[in-house]
């Protein structure tokens, strides 16, 4: 994919130079360049979502034992709110 980057002239002259000195292009230098800073950074492309890089993560907390006669929190905010409801009338 073509991309144009804009360098500053001590940068430039590096380039320049490494190109010269690895007998590459200096589209071959920056490339290298790009792909082993990605590889250090986390850039790799397997670990694109959030989900992903969190895969280690998830499962590994134990928030306890749930009420298995509740199924969803719908029905347990259906319970809160009737009991509510009950001792508003029981006054």
């Amino acid at each position: 994919m073509p991309m144009t980057v804009r360098l500053g002239a001590r940068t430039e002259r590096a380039v320049n130079a490494l190109a010269r000195r690895r007998r590459q292009t200096r589209s071959d230098v920056v490339r290298d360049a790009l792909e082993d800073y990605t590889a250090a950074n986390g850039g790799d492309a397997d670990r694109e979502r959030p989900y992903d890089a969190w895969l280690d993560v998830i499962g590994v907390i134990n928030a306890g034992v749930r009420d298995r006669g509740r199924t969803t929190t719908g029905e347990q905010f259906a319970a809160i709110v009737r009991e509510k409801v009950r001792a508003r009338r029981a006054r």
